[in-house]
């Protein structure tokens, strides 16, 4: 564990000085090293509560590191600009700050989505498993959905409109067994968030081909991801492949590196220790 320590000290020391250096982005980029070489040492401290207090540090500072260095907050190309007033403070959860543009960030490279070729399978404690394409969930009826979208590195979009499937038509037509509690959501190329089915039963979650009437840009997790808009956008699995329903509540990948089991942005839930 003191080599965790040191190296988030050190991390510290640099983010601490980045803004006045000559080159701010390079002092940033040695951070994160840092930063990833103690996440690489996590799994050797073998006290669970412990190990997931020192992910929360790292992934704090990882975070201010994205707002510092890779969020782009102006519209890309083929992007509308998202309203940045709004006429009720309450729509926006503390500590957010509402972007015109749409940020993007993620874990690995955006991979090979072919929508012809896409699917989606719903397994685990269900009577039936599913293995569906994109034109087979259409088929279990299109919904649009206008939702904001909040990001645990604070920036909050506003008025998306998303297209695709509510989830819960699909858990309907899997038939979720009585002991199922929680589903496991996995996304390519290996990524996953964990949430209970009564949140994945709101009327406003889905899974989303579509966004502001265009297809889902693969950098946004086209062809397909999940939306679940009342929770941080990490929980919001892009490129999903596999809704696995449980009978235990089991941490996806940002939930076993120091990120809130829960993620409510209105409790601002971001890390294990908030």
């Amino acid at each position: 564990m003191d080599e965790i320590l040191q190296r988030i000290e050190r991390a510290d020391s640099l983010l601490k000085a980045a803004p006045s250096r000559r080159e701010p982005a390079a002092a940033y980029t040695r951070a994160e090293e840092i930063l990833s070489e103690a996440r690489e040492l996590l799994d050797e401290v073998d006290d669970e509560p412990r190990r997931l207090r020192l992910a929360a540090q790292i992934a704090r500072r990882m975070a201010d590191i994205d707002v510092a260095v890779h969020l782009d907050h102006v519209p890309p190309p083929g992007v509308a600009r998202a309203p940045t007033d709004v006429d009720d403070p309450a729509r926006v959860p503390p500590g957010q700050h509402l972007t015109p543009g749409w940020p993007v960030l993620h874990t690995g490279p955006v991979p090979d989505g072919d929508p012809a070729t896409w699917t989606l399978t719903v397994t685990g404690l269900v009577e039936q498993r599913l293995v569906l394409s994109l034109d087979e969930l259409r088929e279990l009826g299109t919904v649009r959905v206008t939702a904001d979208m909040h990001c645990v590195t604070s920036w909050s979009r506003l008025d998306n409109t998303w297209e695709g499937v509510p989830v819960a038509a699909l858990l309907d037509r899997a038939g979720a067994k009585p002991q199922a509690t929680h589903a496991l959501v996995a996304g390519r190329p290996a990524y996953s968030a964990n949430l209970p089915l009564e949140a994945l039963r709101d009327d406003d979650v889905l899974f989303a081909w579509g966004h502001d009437g265009a297809p889902l840009p693969p950098a946004h997790g086209g062809p397909l991801r999940l939306v679940v808009p009342k929770r941080y956008a990490w929980k919001s699995v892009k490129w999903a492949f596999e809704l696995r329903l449980l009978d235990r509540d089991v941490p996806g990948y940002w939930e076993a590196r120091g990120y809130h089991n829960d993620g409510d942005p209105w409790r601002e839930q971001r890390f294990a220790d908030d």
